[in-house]
């Protein structure tokens, strides 16, 4: 009897993780999908437009501008899903180099503030010249790209027109911390951990709709710990702003 009340056991075990699994699936299937029709629906709309009518030269500029902007939405969720699962697998094949965090952080951030500027106000914290030699760590410069491209783009999600988007470098002992920081709708204290699973979406009793596929911040960890960092946010409450940290261990400024 003991036996096969073990065996019992193990059956509802393995049923529980494979139910677990399954759900897992068909919310990756759910979210990609959705994410994907989206920005193909709108380039539809818009080849359409320009087909089927006379668009005056203004107009179809805007259009293709706007057909431009759901291109690179598609195409950051593609690189977003395909570097999830390879960080999943440890199978990422490129290579790490010495990198200027300060640089390569500058560089996402006017990006975003090129996008973005007219919408938000944008401050960055640049390190004194005397520290440059300071500015170096060992990573891999697509995937921080990407992980600063995702924090940034959050930041500009959840902070209202007209908020303030700061960031920069801080020089520690033996590390470089990037923060980013908006004034927008903040994080409860009980969802600033679990905000980091994968496809875990804080609901919020708001008109606001961020869309997302919930693989960002999941993604962002898995390169933190990819380069043996550390990542965390904080947050004074519901519209009090918040703020992530990214620390990563720096070189030697004679290396």
């Amino acid at each position: 009897m003991g036996f096969i009340l073990i065996a019992l056991y193990m059956i509802f075990v393995s049923q529980r993780r494979l139910s677990r699994i399954t759900k897992m699936q068909d919310t990756i299937l759910s979210n990609v999908t959705h994410e994907l029709k989206t920005p193909l629906a709108s380039i539809r709309l818009y080849a359409e437009t320009m087909l089927l009518r006379n668009v005056p030269e203004e107009e179809r500029k805007k259009f293709l501008t706007r057909t431009l902007k759901e291109t690179e939405r598609l195409q950051k969720l593609i690189d977003t899903v395909l570097i999830s699962a390879r960080l999943e697998s440890d199978k990422s094949s490129l290579a790490h180099s010495r990198i200027n965090l300060n640089e390569l952080l500058t560089g996402c951030f006017n990006q975003v503030r090129d996008r973005f500027g007219d919408l938000r106000t944008f401050e960055f914290q640049n390190l004194s010249l005397k520290e440059e030699n300071a500015h170096f760590i060992w990573g891999n410069p697509y995937h921080l790209s990407m992980l600063f491209d995702n924090l940034l783009d959050n930041a500009v999600k959840y902070t209202n027109k007209g908020g303030l988007i700061q960031a920069g470098v801080l020089l520690k002992k033996d590390s470089l911390q990037v923060f980013i920081k908006d004034n927008g709708f903040g994080i409860e204290k009980n969802n600033l951990k679990k905000i980091f699973k994968k496809f875990y979406r804080i609901e919020r009793n708001s008109k606001m709709k961020v869309q997302g596929s919930g693989l960002g911040l999941s993604v962002c960890q898995s390169i933190v710990k990819e380069h043996h960092g550390k990542i965390f946010a904080l947050s004074d409450g519901l519209h009090k702003g918040t703020t992530f940290y990214v620390e990563l261990q720096r070189l030697s400024p004679h290396c």
